[in-house]
């Protein structure tokens, strides 16, 4: 996924002035046209507790729940006939207390906010079917997922494609849609038997049935990433607003593509996004629309005004895992960060407990699986949880040189970052055509062999062919092994105090 900020430059604001000709909507309500607020947050993943992020704001904490619900009931008062409250999903997974409670603390924080509707997004099913399905029966909003099949032609139970919802006599549609790359980039067991279908292809139908049942105007809600937004309003007509979510861009101002607006509200409860719009009745055709600042900064310093009632939700979650993710296992002297354009220090951690934890040759893991910074000083089980949030175990198996290379060399592409390594060395050569990427591939320090095969170690993402790495899924004597996060956990409390150092075991050559 991206994770580039997006900030359109004064040069494309001035691509956008023709559609526009004023800069507020107040006042502006006539019989014949309505004004509707769209509040949207968006890959929140558990997030419900400020934090700090100096590029989003250097003068104190950003986010958290509280504060995120005070500023929705205030921007819901002012238009309380007239406001829509979306999330563009990967809304649960991601923080400790929200992944071992199993979204449990984001849903019903959402349900006193009073959500209208959330897309399913790709790490909906990290936790599996199951759990999917018991998170959806806990909501009081709908999951919308239009694109979505079983095996049968069928959605995913509870799921639904579209809602139709009414303000102020205006009759709003909103439809779900989630990555087609989901397959790839969730846990492939956990998807298996549901195909995720080409947004392009099922959208003109919807339009046409979601406005034979009455609706004016359309939301497409959607869990795409901003590339595929803007690729899906410019193929598809008929779409007035997308409200966006998956790559974790803050888009500021709107961007106006072929007649759609399209809107996202970056990550982690950064911020929230309110779209103020004023819409004609009878056509839903968008008379004007907020120009800037539809991003609101979720600003957490002392004195900023907190939702008394989720306050007191996150005070009780947190304060119930406290003692148990406030456990020191062990500590580190500089600070371990991930990294997908090359070798990184935790990406090096982590391989290397994965094979001090099961004996093999060697070990891989993806660079996008690996969501934090360790800090310097105490390392927690949190801090672990926070770094791997997924529930992921090891795979040993046997796999040919052959198969290593072919990962090696998709690797080398840069579509998913850098696999990272143990018990290897390797030397990319960026210059070269694909395919052809690896100058050198030396394991436990002799030539890498193509015929020769070797005991290696994965997670299972991996070994399912996550990311698109297929030749994982060739293993032989496969044997599974405990969780990821345990193995770190041990190998942190046998080494501790860590001093990890890059040790060039990956190679870049532009």
């Amino acid at each position: 996924m991206n994770r580039i900020r997006w900030i359109l430059f004064p040069a494309a604001l001035l691509l956008l002035l023709p559609f526009f000709l004023s800069c507020s909507l107040g006042g502006h309500e006539t019989p014949a046209a309505v004004e509707i607020a769209v509040l949207h947050v968006n890959d929140t993943h558990g997030h419900i507790v400020p934090r700090v992020d100096t590029a989003v704001d250097e003068t104190g904490p950003i986010g958290g729940a509280a504060t995120l619900a005070a500023m929705i009931e205030t921007e819901r008062g002012k238009n309380p006939g007239g406001t829509v409250l979306l999330s563009g999903g990967d809304m649960f997974q991601g923080t400790p207390v929200s992944d071992v409670l199993r979204g449990k603390p984001v849903i019903e924080i959402m349900n006193l906010l009073r959500f209208d509707a959330m897309a399913v997004g790709n790490h909906e099913f990290d936790w599996g079917m199951a759990v999917l399905e018991e998170m959806i029966g806990a909501s009081d909003f709908p999951f919308l997922s239009a694109n979505i099949v079983d095996e049968k032609g069928g959605g995913i139970p509870g799921v639904k494609p579209w809602i139709l919802l009414e303000r102020k006599g205006l009759k709003i549609a909103v439809i779900g849609l989630t990555t087609p790359d989901t397959p790839w980039i969730a846990m492939p067991k956990h998807v298996e038997g549901l195909t995720f279908l080409e947004p392009e292809k099922v959208l003109p139908g919807l339009l046409k049935e979601v406005r034979s049942k009455g609706a004016v105007f359309v939301i497409v809600l959607s869990h795409l990433g901003l590339d595929r937004d803007r690729k899906l309003a410019a193929a598809v007509s008929g779409i007035p607003l997308i409200v966006g979510g998956h790559s974790h861009t803050a888009v500021e101002p709107p961007l106006s593509v072929g007649g759609t607006l399209i809107v996202q509200a970056k990550c982690y409860g950064d911020y929230l996004g309110v779209l103020r719009l004023r819409v004609e009745k009878d056509t839903g055709r968008v008379l004007d629309w907020t120009k800037t600042g539809e991003l609101k900064t979720v600003r957490s310093r002392p004195g900023d005004p907190l939702d008394g009632k989720v306050a007191d939700v996150v005070a009780s979650y947190m304060d119930g895992v406290k003692e148990t993710f406030g456990a020191v296992v062990g500590s580190t002297k500089t600070a371990l960060t991930p990294g997908r354009r090359g070798e990184s220090l935790l990406g090096d951690l982590v391989c290397d407990a994965m094979r001090d934890a099961l004996g093999t040759a060697a070990a891989f893991y993806n660079a996008g699986g690996i969501r934090a910074t360790l800090a310097p000083g105490a390392i927690t089980l949190g801090d672990l949880y926070g770094a791997f949030p997924f529930d992921n175990v090891l795979v040993a198996m046997d796999l040919t040189g052959a198969d290593l290379m072919e990962a090696l060399e998709q690797s080398a592409g840069m579509d998913y970052g850098i696999l990272q390594l143990s018990g290897m060395k390797v030397r990319f050569d960026m210059g070269k055509p694909k395919g052809a990427r690896v100058s050198e591939a030396f394991i436990e320090g002799k030539p890498l062999d193509g015929a020769a095969t070797y005991r290696v170690v994965v997670q299972d993402f991996l070994a399912g062919g996550g990311d698109h790495f297929r030749s994982f899924r060739n293993g032989k004597n496969v044997v599974h092994g405990e969780l990821v996060r345990d193995a770190v956990a041990s190998y942190v409390k046998k080494h501790s105090p860590l001093d990890v150092r890059l040790d060039g075991r990956i190679e870049i050559v532009p």
